[in-house]
């Protein structure tokens, strides 16, 4: 999803990435409710770039990129992965 503008000034992440919070895994995806449950999915800043690698090779591919390059995802100056 484009957001327009760069995630904070000087990062060339300008796109936000819903996926599973795959870092933590399903204990922190499936949350367990009095009345029910909660599914929680985390919004990861990426380029424009990384979005286009994702249409072209499927979000399987990039969360693997991704993995491989060991990225800081709450680091706003993180180069692209691809």
């Amino acid at each position: 999803m484009p957001i327009g503008e760069p995630w904070i000034p000087g990062s060339s992440c300008d796109h936000l990435l819903v996926s599973l919070p795959y870092l933590h895994g399903p204990e922190l995806e499936h949350c367990p409710l009095s009345n029910g449950h909660a599914r929680i999915l985390w919004t990861l800043p990426v380029t424009a770039n990384e979005i286009a690698f994702r249409r072209e090779h499927g979000h399987e591919a990039l969360e693997r990129l991704f993995d491989q390059h060991e990225i800081d995802p709450v680091d706003p100056k993180r180069a692209s992965v691809v």
